[in-house]
């Protein structure tokens, strides 16, 4: 009971009357006996095109999908949302619980774009704080930013730019200490796994995780995606969740994904190996001055003119290159997405082939970043020590 008031305080009064008027309608309609027709075929005679028959709606409750990732989570059905995608979990997630031109969102960057499209969509304020030197999260500044008009804080991890992951106990603190919403994106955690924090959704009541079937289980084509929290949560989202939004060939693929578990850990083993031998290989070229720690299927690069390093690139059809330059703290960075050997093997060759403006700068690049680690990192120790 003081988890449901205690929600109903994070919710619009707008979005209470809509969740309790279409709780309302659900108690009068079986969903599977009339509601929307959803037990009916929509086409008396198949679907045209294929002899698969996709002439009947999808299942609104996605009920065989959340059985089967409850038992791979060691969650409860009624513990998981499922929607088309990440995106739109993040989304609803902004729409239900901020109140439009009212309430103010805390991210970080660089990040993901896409949370700052729906809060500009939303009329939300949005502080997206930097990242230290060493893509840490600024706790202290984390802390000054909240006001009482805070009512999401938004985690990225791992960083979709950088590949970096924060550390637990950072989120963990900033998660118990925080009277608002945390959503945190782990749509990117396959490749880092022991780094998921879907465990503590059990004893903290305000935290959301959102994951996607979209990377090493290999469905971007049929997004998927994940919402956990508790089921007071999850049963508002599921009640304002657009229907038949996940479609029937998505959910029946994230099921049959969910049978062979093992061939996705093997994925995510080879592309941690190929990770770590282009990185190795990468950082031996003169015109790459730094490869970042990655703990994603993708690497961040600082070359000496990341304009040209990205045409040059797709010239040679490595289109799995982004220029994020643009972004704070990211002067001229490029991220490539790991591939499969051939291709790895094409990407190191195409920075090879690059023409360099000078040897030495590599060098000295490389020394005054460390100094600047270096640093970066007794000072985020210092911090800590006193507390701040």
């Amino acid at each position: 009971m003081e988890h449901t008031e205690k929600i109903n305080e994070w919710i619009p009064k707008y979005i209470r009357k809509l969740v309790a008027s279409k709780e309302a309608l659900v108690e009068t309609l079986d969903i599977k006996a009339g509601f929307l027709n959803a037990h009916r075929p929509t086409g008396l005679y198949g679907t045209v095109g294929t002899d698969e028959d996709y002439s009947q709606r999808p299942d609104i409750k996605a009920t065989r999908l959340k059985e089967e990732l409850a038992a791979y989570t060691n969650l409860t059905p009624q513990q998981i949302c499922i929607g088309n995608g990440s995106t739109e979990l993040i989304d609803l997630v902004i729409r239900t619980f901020c109140h439009v031109g009212q309430d103010h969102i805390i991210g970080f960057q660089p990040s993901n774009n896409r949370l700052k499209h729906f809060a500009k969509m939303q009329a939300l304020e949005i502080d997206l704080l930097e990242l230290g030197h060493n893509f840490e999260m600024p706790i202290y500044e984390v802390r000054k930013s909240i006001t009482e008009a805070t009512k999401l804080l938004f985690i990225e991890n791992p960083n979709h730019i950088t590949g970096s992951c924060f550390a637990n106990f950072d989120i963990v603190d900033l998660v118990t200490s925080f009277d608002g919403i945390v959503v945190i994106d782990e749509s990117a955690i396959d490749y880092a796994p022991n780094q998921s924090l879907v465990s503590i959704i059990n004893e903290c009541s305000n935290v959301i995780i959102i994951q996607s079937f979209s990377r090493a289980w290999g469905l971007a084509g049929l997004p998927v995606g994940m919402a956990y929290a508790s089921p007071e949560i999850i049963r508002i989202l599921n009640i304002l969740k657009p229907p038949f939004s996940v479609n029937t060939v998505a959910q029946k693929m994230a099921t049959k994904a969910l049978y062979v578990p093992d061939q996705k850990a093997r994925i995510v083993t080879r592309t941690i190996e190929e990770r770590a031998q282009v990185k190795t290989m990468l950082e031996k070229l003169p015109a790459v001055l730094e490869v970042f720690d990655s703990e994603t299927n993708t690497l961040l690069i600082k070359v000496e003119d990341a304009s040209i390093m990205t045409q040059h690139l797709r010239k040679e059809e490595l289109i799995h290159v982004l220029n994020v330059s643009d972004l704070p703290g990211l002067d001229n960075c490029i991220r490539i997405t790991i591939g499969k050997g051939l291709d790895n093997m094409r990407l190191v060759k195409a920075f090879k082939d690059m023409p360099i403006k000078t040897s030495g700068s590599r060098l000295f690049w490389k020394a005054v970043s460390g100094t600047l680690r270096q640093a970066s990192s007794f000072l985020g120790i210092f911090k800590k020590i006193l507390g701040v």
